[in-house]
């Protein structure tokens, strides 16, 4: 299918509580350690209907929503990072990690470390190891899917412009693709379905107590501290083994699909990811979009586009399902 042309219009009550006339900074947070970097990314928002404002002396243009993106100059330490806009301006304090010292040399260095294994990453506990047979041929309601809105609580994920967080942007897209299962009539659960912190191994537990027939982390990305959030904006779903790989690849393509035209698809990648190392239920993780991109966190709160996207999730898994894979 291709994608429709929606107007992702920003919820002003979601957005009011940045919307004062100074200009906001998202990311880093103030005092934030970041890693050691020689340029890092910024992130903030301004009122509706500025054009631009000045970061670190350099203009830098708004997004629409107010939302905008640049990256800095920054060194080992403090660092001080000036924002303007309206003739009003703020200091934003953070930090940046210090180089590690350089190992010792010479005649009392010793010898050098051995390089270590790469680390074996293994399968869930609690898991079985013979996968569960595959639900084709069966009722949609006799078919349990299980839908896991990544972090939460505590655990917030990355951050938006405006300062939403990534546990808030899964948990409306994650509810979406529920709606739109149980529209279809499949059976589905939630492992959680308010601001709550979950042990990350222990989410997929709920796929194996309910004997799911699938399961699937919802989240949305960031880029690295030195990469270009306006620049850095995909979409991709993760699998750990062949199992879960025929899920994520039909999600991918469905994805893919829908949003063509708009942020290119990284298709199905490999992952090592806690919430896939199912070897009885295929499990995957969706990266939707990237929510640090101005114009990715304006899609989050358009219930328009996040139905859009729960279609062509349920889309991928119904075609898993009718796959027989």
């Amino acid at each position: 299918m291709k994608r429709a042309s929606f107007a992702f219009a920003l919820s002003l009550a979601a957005l009011a509580a940045r919307g004062d006339s100074l200009p906001s900074i998202a990311f880093p947070a103030a005092g934030q350690r970041l890693p050691n970097v020689e340029r890092a990314y910024m992130i903030g928002s301004v009122p509706r209907g500025a054009t631009n404002i000045v970061v670190q002396g350099r203009n830098v243009e708004v997004y629409r929503t107010g939302a905008w993106a640049t990256m800095v100059d920054v060194a080992e330490g403090t660092n001080t990072v000036e924002v303007a806009f309206g003739g009003l301006a703020t200091n934003h304090v953070f930090h940046v990690a210090f180089k590690p010292a350089p190992a010792a040399t010479g005649g009392n260095a010793g010898p050098a470390a051995a390089p270590q294994p790469p680390k074996e990453w293994k399968k869930l506990d609690y898991c079985g190891d013979e996968p569960k047979p595959h639900p084709a041929g069966r009722q949609p309601s006799e078919v349990t899917i299980v839908i896991d809105p990544g972090h939460g609580g505590s655990d917030t994920g990355a951050v938006s412009p405006h300062g939403l967080y990534e546990k808030n942007a899964n948990l409306l897209q994650a509810s979406a693709v529920r709606a739109e299962l149980e529209r279809r009539g499949y059976r589905v659960l939630m492992t959680r379905s308010d601001d709550r912190a979950l042990v990350l191994t222990e989410r997929p537990r709920l796929a194996h107590s309910e004997n799911a027939d699938a399961f699937v982390s919802i989240h949305h990305n960031a880029p690295a501290a030195n990469q270009d959030p306006s620049t850095a904006r995909y979409t991709a779903v993760y699998a750990w083994n062949p199992l879960g790989d025929a899920l994520a690849e039909a999600i991918a393509a469905r994805l893919g699909l829908a949003l063509e035209g708009e942020i290119p698809s990284k298709g199905r990648l490999h992952a090592n990811f806690a919430v896939t190392r199912n070897p009885e239920i295929p499990s995957c993780l969706v990266e939707v979009d990237f929510i640090t991109s101005p114009a990715g966190e304006e899609g989050i709160f358009s219930p328009v586009r996040r139905r859009f996207l729960a279609e062509a999730i349920a889309d991928g898994i119904e075609d898993w399902i009718g796959g027989g894979r």
